[in-house]
């Protein structure tokens, strides 16, 4: 009995104590619209909530932008999701760029942000109204991404800012239905009902300490709730189909008619019998589409891509790397790549060569060359996007070395897997990439019996949908 009374005891104390933490500074006002909340991003918080231990979906969240997304306010909202949904299987990536602006941001979310494919983007950036709406608009084309927009925290007067938060992220809230966190008035309101100036949440001129991280944080927090009430994909975006209830193998092969730009298997708990599937599209196979490629991101020597994980204690954004975006204007391979500095004299003077491990040698030229093209042409640089003149704390020198890979986003042939976790929808994509319109799959089973799936899912991004050629969102 004495020790039941202790251990009450400790648990009132442990939640007397994460309480006063989490009150050490005063939490915001909700909006003057608490029904807004949680607009345009249901079909992912529905996954959240509806997860539960026996079946734990997946929700693929990115962070992305700029130092300002890099700060500590996106650890802080993923650690509070992770707690407020502890079913759900997170696969979260803050790739975010510090100094890299719209117009910057457009080369490089080529490699980060479309072929991640994400459930939920978090995104805000500086910069252009015009290239930030190209992000926005090809998020939309690419991927069935539900966004949430933020507009900019108060500095102090900005005529630019309160335009962009004002007028232009509002209107492409609503053009291309994303959520929107109105940043910007509810920041002014929290200082004013506090009577703060706008450097008490800031280390510098724009950058967030703890308390503005604490503010950013909640605010976003405030955004990410789940409405039962509200359908959660009106327009279909994503769409399953069941084996034996919406499409089934007939002696062997399955056949099923399908309209967006990537499509998945989820596999079945059953046992494999051994038997794989040849996987063809429209009649052709996965890897004779050149759209069904990726390149990853260049890299310099001392960048990193970092997953995050519940556990790790990594610092939470990726370094910024020498190349902001690599072209092809021919089919790739897939294949790892390497740029190699030659007759380096200053971040805009310098020689290169290429080579590729299937290609090999694939030609040199300078940072003069505008753009330079590989001699197979599955290399293409613009000058513009050499970023060797704005890398931190690296020595570059003669040999320094920018890697990237070409990836598939195809399998050409399904092979069933054991599941370790059956709690986790075990998926395989057999095409990412696609055009997004009408196709036709058929898998055909090695041994001519139906092989283990248990359903078959489609993503079909909303602008470009209609046959007229004109984007679904545009009205």
């Amino acid at each position: 009995m004495k020790f039941k009374w202790l251990w009450k005891i400790l648990v009132v104390a442990t939640l007397y104590f994460s309480c006063f933490a989490a009150q050490a500074y005063p939490l915001p006002a909700l909006p003057p619209d608490p029904s807004s909340l949680g607009a345009n991003i249901q079909r992912t918080m529905a996954l959240m909530a509806n997860s539960n231990p026996q079946h734990r979906n997946t929700v693929r969240i990115l962070f992305y932008g700029q130092s300002i997304t890099k700060d500590d306010w996106s650890r802080q909202v993923a650690e509070d999701l992770r707690t407020r949904f502890p079913n759900t299987h997170f696969v979260v990536k803050n790739r975010a760029i510090g100094g890299c602006a719209s117009q910057c941001l457009v080369a490089p979310a080529e490699h980060d942000l479309y072929p991640f494919y994400p459930d939920l983007l978090i995104f805000h950036v500086y910069g252009s109204h015009i290239d930030y709406e190209k992000i926005i608009r090809k998020v939309r084309e690419t991927t069935t991404a539900e966004v949430l927009l933020m507009t900019d925290h108060y500095t102090g007067p900005d005529a630019w800012s309160d335009r962009m938060s004002f007028e232009f992220i509002p209107e492409f809230a609503a053009r291309y239905r994303c959520g929107l966190v109105d940043i910007r008035n509810s920041w002014l309101r929290y200082l004013r009902d506090h009577s703060y100036s706008p450097g008490k949440l800031l280390t510098d001129r724009n950058h967030l300490n703890a308390q503005g991280n604490f503010l950013m944080a909640e605010l976003v927090k405030q955004y990410l709730i789940y409405k039962p009430d509200q359908e959660s994909d009106p327009d279909e975006l994503v769409k399953t189909y069941w084996i034996g209830k919406d499409v089934s193998f007939d002696n062997g092969k399955l056949t099923l008619p399908f309209t967006g730009n990537r499509i998945d298997i989820i596999s079945s708990a059953t046992n494999s019998t051994g038997a794989i599937g040849s996987i063809r599209i429209d009649g052709r196979k996965p890897s004779e589409f050149p759209e069904l490629y990726s390149i990853t991101r260049p890299n310099g020597q001392y960048a990193a891509d970092w997953i995050e994980s519940p556990n790790s204690g990594k610092d939470w954004p990726w370094e910024v790397g020498a190349i902001m975006r690599v072209r092809s204007q021919a089919k790739l391979e897939v294949e790892d790549w390497a740029v190699t500095i030659r007759n380096f004299r200053s971040g805009t003077d310098f020689d290169f060569t290429v080579a590729g491990s299937v290609t090999g040698e694939d030609g040199s030229g300078s940072y003069a060359n505008n753009p330079f093209i590989s001699r197979s042409g599955r290399v293409v640089i613009d000058q513009a996007d050499w970023w060797l003149s704005s890398l931190k704390n690296v020595s570059i020198t003669n040999g320094f070395k920018i890697r990237w890979s070409v990836v598939p986003n195809f399998v050409d042939t399904y092979v069933p897997r054991p599941n370790p976790d059956p709690t986790i929808e075990q998926t395989t994509t057999l095409a990412q990439g696609l055009t997004n319109q009408k196709h036709i799959l058929e898998i055909v089973s090695s041994d001519g019996q139906p092989l283990p799936i248990q359903a078959i899912r489609v993503y079909h991004p909303p602008i470009g949908r209609s046959t007229d050629g004109h984007s679904k969102m545009n009205g």
